[in-house]
C-alpha cells in the first residue's frame, strides 16, 4: 500500500450540502490516481455535484513513488463536506 500522500487535492463546491463522500481509488507505482469511483460504501449522501468534486479532487491527488509496490493498488479516500 503508498505511503503518505504527496498531495492530497481538496475537492470544489458551492452548493448547500453536507456529507460524506467515500471515492475508491486505483494508484499505479507511480503514485498517479488512475481511475477513481465515488458514492461507494460509507458515503453518507448522493449528490452527482458532490460525486463529481470528489473524483476531480480524487484524480488530482497524488502518492508517493514505490518502485516495489503492485501495478495497481486500490484504497479508498474519504471527503467530508461541511457547509461553508
Amino acid at each position: 500500500m503508498w505511503d503518505n500522500p504527496v498531495h492530497l487535492q481538496k475537492p470544489e463546491f458551492n452548493i448547500l450540502k453536507e456529507g460524506i463522500v467515500v471515492v475508491e481509488i486505483t494508484v499505479d507505482r507511480t503514485g498517479k490516481v488512475i481511475s477513481a469511483t465515488p458514492g461507494i460504501k460509507g458515503s453518507t449522501i448522493v449528490d452527482n455535484t458532490l460525486y463529481a468534486a470528489a473524483k476531480k479532487a480524487a484524480v488530482a491527488s497524488k502518492f508517493n513513488l514505490k518502485n516495489d509496490a503492485p501495478d495497481r493498488q486500490v484504497g479508498t479516500i474519504t471527503y467530508h463536506f461541511k457547509l461553508q
